[in-house]
């Protein structure tokens, strides 16, 4: 079960998500951020995700350990 959430939307965060994916990679960590942030479709081309959840236009996911 994982407990934590990082909001790629928040810029508390990391102004580039892709920057925060990379730094928390290897731990079980929950990912959240919208499906209209710019940087989500190069999310779903550089890795691997499992999405756990949809709501609304928020998406909820996880990266596969294979990256």
């Amino acid at each position: 079960m994982m407990n934590t959430i990082v909001d790629l939307d928040s810029y508390t965060c990391s102004s580039n998500p892709i920057e925060a994916i990379e730094y928390l990679l290897n731990r079980k960590i929950l990912f959240k951020i919208s499906v209209y942030n710019p940087y989500f479709e190069e999310i779903k081309s550089k890795y691997n995700i499992n999405t756990i959840k949809r709501d609304g236009d928020i998406i909820y996911f996880t990266i596969s350990s294979d990256g």
